[in-house]
């Protein structure tokens, strides 16, 4: 169950990404210059298909308007997105195959609005085939649930490719800090750590330049990390 302090964050995340929702993709696109979306499409080519041309079940985990499964449509037979806020999703689900509101066919199969850790949990165990989750673990309190519902929902085989925001080693003793943006970054290796006391294999690991913020130098988005579930 979430403590009180969870509980609250998570509904605050929600109210922000609900009020968000129509200007979201203008300002993280257009102001930020976001670019998590085609890194976790190079990571996806590069560590999900690993040559294939098409791949299973994937679930886009913050899936938000769909950003980031607009790039992964091409490649999977059967797209989920999860995402706590009820008003991007109602924007993922106006969108064409194509990525356009409006456009052909569907972009998601399936959408659903739910935290991460419970709209994974939703999935029959060992019924996924990859996750994809950008942008999304800068606003979760508990990664380490979030790997365990992950690595639950995984098959054997299966990988999990994500973006965090980073932190050095000596910014915080715990290995993460919430920062005065309420975001949360995590320092490198507490992300590894977290990732392989939940049985995951990290095989890649970098850090990348993901958004710029008015007034200020780009700042490093963190670790973009495609973690593999050992069999």
């Amino acid at each position: 169950r979430m403590d009180t302090k969870a509980l609250l964050h998570r509904q605050a995340v929600e109210e922000l990404f609900d009020d968000y929702a129509e200007t979201f993709e203008d300002h993280l696109v257009g102001t930020l210059d976001y670019r998590g979306p085609e890194v976790c499409a190079r990571l996806f080519q590069e560590f999900a298909l690993r040559g294939a041309s098409i791949a299973g079940v994937v679930v886009d985990l913050g899936c938000g308007t769909g950003l980031c499964g607009c790039r992964l449509r091409q490649w999977v037979e059967e797209l989920v997105g999860i995402d706590v806020s009820a008003g991007m999703v109602d924007i993922a689900r106006t969108k064409g195959r194509d990525g356009v509101v409006g456009g052909e066919g569907r972009l998601f199969d399936e959408l659903v609005v739910a935290d991460a850790a419970a709209g994974i949990s939703r999935r029959p165990p060992g019924s996924v085939d990859h996750i994809v989750a950008g942008d999304m673990f800068i606003y979760v309190w508990s990664i380490e649930v979030v790997f365990r519902a992950c690595a639950t929902a995984l098959r054997p085989g299966g990988t999990l490719i994500f973006t965090t925001e980073s932190m050095e080693e000596n910014e915080s003793e715990c290995g993460w800090i919430e920062r005065e943006s309420e975001r949360f970054a995590h320092s490198q290796r507490f992300v590894v750590g977290a990732c392989e006391a939940q049985g995951f294999k990290v095989e890649h690991c970098d850090r990348i330049e993901l958004r710029r913020e008015p007034g200020r130098r780009a700042i490093d988005d963190g670790a973009a990390a495609a973690p593999t579930l050992v069999a």
